[in-house]
């Protein structure tokens, strides 16, 4: 399959991520942030709220990470070894304008596993972990827009087809 043809399947999968992720913000809103007191009372609705979030960054940042970041490289036809790491790959994107900085994509990761930890006898720290966490995520969808820009400016044919299908209003 062609770079082009697998970058049109992961940035629909990327749509469906960053929607549910919107969905799931726009609700929680009406309640954050959490302070020690109100983390305390976490009800049903928001812990089913909080898990979706998780669930869609993790899911939205792993498809970005292991595949829509490489296949840039890819299309773009970038001269980076085979065996690069992740962070020189990071680097390399920056470079190109395609990240707007390998710094954000790596406090990404730290915002992802702060919420990983349930923290449940220290309330403040489980509140700033919630608060760190939701202001990652839409960092992320935020990144995500970024990305998706540089593709239909520089890809046009690959970026234009999920665009179409799903709106730019899920960012």
């Amino acid at each position: 399959m062609t770079p082009e043809r697998l970058m049109h399947i992961y940035l629909n999968e990327c749509s469906l991520h960053v929607m549910v992720l919107a969905e799931a913000l726009a609700e929680a809103r009406k309640w954050l942030p959490f302070s020690a007191g109100t983390v305390q009372q976490i009800t049903k609705e928001q812990l089913r709220i909080l898990d979706q979030m998780v669930y869609r960054f993790t899911k939205l940042q792993d498809t970005m990470g292991q595949k829509v970041l490489p296949t840039i490289l890819d299309l773009a036809q970038e001269p980076i070894a085979p065996d690069a790491t992740f962070a020189e790959k990071l680097n390399w994107l920056e470079r190109m304008g395609a990240l707007p900085s390998a710094e954000e994509w790596k406090k990404l990761r730290v915002a992802r596993n702060a919420i990983s930890h349930e923290y449940p006898e220290d309330h403040e720290l489980r509140a700033s972990a919630i608060n760190r966490f939701v202001d990652g995520a839409m960092q992320l969808k935020a990144l995500h827009r970024f990305v998706s820009d540089y593709l239909l400016k520089h890809f046009p044919s690959v970026g234009n087809s999920s665009e179409k299908r799903n709106g730019r209003s899920c960012d």
